[in-house]
């Protein structure tokens, strides 16, 4: 009777425990969301500008610069200060410029220069006492390395265009029920929501180690093979 309790409480245990292979080695997870599909927008824009690539200016040294957006539709945000991100393959010595505009106005909401420590994953939030982005409307970012500032145009470039739409409500509510969750988590959410910006930063955020932070790296990285961006998923969380 006793060996066959003890058999009951082994299958109900290994019922409950799901298992993904990451990296070589097997690690054991109660969630495999590794893999959690990207869904776009139902009716996505089309991602209208995006330059950049790899490029040096004269007497620079070779980089790559590459915004992480799907490069065939305008990715989406719920927040009115989101996150941007970018990947960068060295650290460059010339300026990094960040310049945030909306759609049809020519005032930008900011142009920023930026301090490059080491290469790979850079991002910026907006900040607080900066305009936030309006429902519906849509803005171009740009992240520029400066050549010259007298000639802009021999600036090594990459933008793109982010859209702020409104929280759909059993989003709201699915990410009320997940506030004592890891950021890891709300990330999930976003990305089945199809809500590309919010889910990059989420995972980003997350204040995992071990296993988790594993995990996280290769949901990060999978999201970034999901739209075509084969070079920065090679970025992993630190």
């Amino acid at each position: 009777m006793l060996l066959s309790l003890i058999k009951k409480k082994l299958t109900k245990r290994i019922l409950q425990i799901s298992f993904a292979l990451i990296g070589g080695g097997l690690v054991t997870i109660n969630q495999p969301e590794a893999s959690a599909q990207y869904i776009p927008p139902e009716r996505p824009k089309p991602q209208r500008t995006q330059g950049g690539g790899s490029r040096g200016c004269m007497n620079t040294e070779p980089i790559s610069l590459q915004l992480l957006v799907p490069k065939d539709h305008t990715a989406q945000t719920v927040s009115s200060h989101p996150t941007l991100s970018w990947y960068l393959s060295t650290v460059p010595s010339i300026p990094l410029e960040l310049a945030l505009v909306e759609e049809g106005v020519a005032q930008p909401i900011l142009v920023e220069k930026l301090t490059v420590k080491n290469a790979g994953l850079m991002q910026y939030k907006l900040p607080k006492d900066k305009s936030g982005l309006q429902i519906g409307k849509e803005y171009r970012w740009t992240v520029s390395l400066v050549c010259n500032a007298e000639r802009p145009s021999q600036s090594i470039y990459a933008r793109a265009w982010i859209e702020r739409s409104p929280i759909p409500a059993n989003l709201y509510k699915t990410l009320d029920n997940l506030s004592n969750k890891s950021s890891y988590d709300k990330a999930l959410v976003y990305i089945k929501a199809g809500i590309w910006y919010d889910a990059i930063a989420s995972i980003s955020e997350s204040k995992l180690s071990g296993s988790e932070l594993t995990l996280a790296s290769s949901l990060f990285q999978g999201l970034l093979l999901q739209v075509g961006l084969k070079e920065a998923s090679e970025l992993k969380m630190l």
